[in-house]
């Protein structure tokens, strides 16, 4: 199993590279049989462990893709129906650890001003969003130990 956490300069970051790309490398080719049986897991509403991810995204088979979109469509129609289900951001903080090459919060991007809500700012917030009718939120932040 692996857990994707480890230590930078005495700060964690969740996305070690190394270990993602030797994943991939591991579950190439996958066999029908085990992509059959992680797609039953997800199913069931369990969550897939990182290799198991890896199996998925490994998948070329035309006939193995269409079972994977079809396995998704039905666990997303379990979830949420015949619907489609709006997030609304809440931008909470953007001070972060991580150097994901993706995020604008990664810590070497250093012409981004750094910014945490105060507990105000944040209630603020969350009442602006309810005013304008939004009822789901997704919170958004970067990790730090602050």
């Amino acid at each position: 199993m692996y857990v994707f956490t480890k230590e930078v300069d005495t700060e964690k970051t969740f996305i070690p590279e190394a270990e993602i790309w030797e994943l991939l490398e591991k579950t190439k080719n996958p066999d029908r049989k085990r992509v059959l049986e992680i797609l039953d897991k997800s199913l069931n509403k369990n969550r897939l462990e990182p290799e198991e991810v890896a199996t998925l995204l490994n998948v070329e088979d035309p006939e193995l893709l269409e079972e994977i979109f079809h396995a998704a469509r039905t666990l997303k129609e379990r979830i949420y129906g015949n619907r489609i289900v709006l997030f609304a951001p809440l931008y909470i903080g953007n001070d972060c650890v991580n150097d994901c090459v993706y995020c604008g919060f990664r810590t070497s991007n250093k012409e981004v001003y750094r910014k945490t809500l105060t507990f105000e700012e944040l209630r603020n917030e969350v009442r602006a969003l309810v005013s304008k009718g939004h009822k789901r939120l997704i919170v958004v932040y970067g990790e730090h130990p602050r």
